[in-house]
């Protein structure tokens, strides 16, 4: 089956016959009377659904099957309940500490994706889709770093790229989209920037559409990928220009030329999302790094103190960069690393190093994490 993306572009093409072919959903609650009522009665109310005495069901994913209609008007959650769908997931269950972390994702991935079934077979508007698919983007980058350590079982880092870079690609053809039919990209909504929203607290916090780091996320997910560099290249003057999107590029540009050690000092400019998405690609540059200076470095007899990685190469403490040499075959000794090209292991599997706890870094809250603006 084809990606809500792939399916989003090859319906571009049909633009005349888009408006009068559309179907506008009626379901004015998250979760359609249909699915609770079976759900209900086949006991598959999740426990995240579950508010005490009260049951908050929302619209579950699922596949399309050859003898089924999914495009039927009351199934589907029309633009305003997906927004507050979006948030609800987002603002509420992401804060529940009453299920392991990757209990939570889960929930929270299956429920997103539904959203993104439900904008497909509506074919909304680009700029409704921004809106939507903003705060989806911040959810892969942030979690996808704060469970890289857990378990297969429990998360997949392949399928969390996989969703990640379809809304990420989702997202920035919307924004070309729009700014072809705008003229201009400076603005894409002001949706999100003036919507309140009650929480569980009773505090308003608003849901933004930032592009710069959306645009910024784009580069640094793919550091590899020259992709992302051409389009930055192409990018509007004023846009181009930002802060936070500069940095993006250069470091982007210091990984192409291996020069890892710049890699990691401009690391530690760069905002709570945006050091995710880098710190996500670190163990692939930590790797690259000690096999080069294994040749850089090549002696029997001479050593490297640990607490040097530390600086160069971003990790958190002697004993992760003791660590770390140790998993590739090469010789440490009290936090003194040996550098001998005959030792490293270049089939050993990625070595993952301890998460740091970003919010404790930046001293944000979760909160924050879903609603903070580069440009602020």
């Amino acid at each position: 089956m084809s990606s809500y993306f792939e399916f989003f572009c090859q319906n571009l093409a049909c633009k005349s016959t888009q408006n009068a072919d559309r179907i506008l959903g009626t379901c004015y609650s998250m979760c359609p009377e249909d699915e609770v009522k079976l759900r209900e009665a086949e006991r598959l109310v999740h426990v995240l659904e579950v508010w005490g005495s009260e049951r908050k069901l929302v619209k579950s994913y699922s596949r399309s099957a050859a003898d089924s209609n999914m495009a039927v008007p009351h199934l589907l959650r029309p633009y305003s309940v997906l927004v507050n769908t979006v948030q609800y997931l987002l603002l509420d269950i992401t804060r529940r500490v009453d299920v392991p972390e990757s209990v939570m994702y889960d929930f929270v991935n299956d429920r997103l994706r539904a959203v993104r079934q439900d904008i497909t077979i509506q074919r909304l508007h680009p700029t409704q889709c921004v809106d939507l698919l903003e705060p989806m983007i911040r959810f892969y980058v942030y979690y996808g770093y704060v469970l890289s350590g857990h378990p297969l079982k429990d998360y997949d880092p392949v399928l969390n790229k996989k969703y990640l870079l379809e809304c990420l690609k989702w997202y920035l053809s919307c924004c070309d989209i729009i700014a072809k039919e705008e003229g201009h990209i400076d603005k894409l909504s002001d949706f999100f920037s003036s919507l309140d929203l009650n929480t569980r607290g009773k505090t308003k916090t608003k849901l933004v559409n930032d592009q710069v780091l959306l645009e910024s996320l784009y580069i640094l997910c793919n550091p590899d990928d020259l992709h992302p560099l051409y389009r930055y290249l192409k990018m509007a003057k004023d846009l181009k220009g930002q802060e936070k999107l500069k940095l993006s590029y250069e470091i982007a540009i210091a990984n192409l030329q291996g020069n890892y050690v710049k890699v990691c000092r401009l690391s530690e400019k760069l905002c709570p999302l945006l050091y995710c998405a880098i710190s996500t690609y670190l163990p692939i540059l930590q790797r690259r790094a000690l096999n080069v200076m294994c040749s850089a470095y090549n002696n029997k007899r001479l050593t490297v103190p640990s607490a040097a990685l530390v600086r160069w190469l971003g990790f958190s403490t002697d004993r992760d960069a003791s660590t770390a040499c140790s998993h590739y075959g090469l010789q440490v000794n009290d936090n003194m690393v040996r550098f001998d090209k005959t030792d490293f292991k270049t089939d050993a599997r990625l070595h993952i190093p301890v998460i740091r706890n970003i919010r404790k870094k930046f001293e944000v809250s979760l909160i924050d994490i879903f609603t903070y603006e580069t440009c602020k």
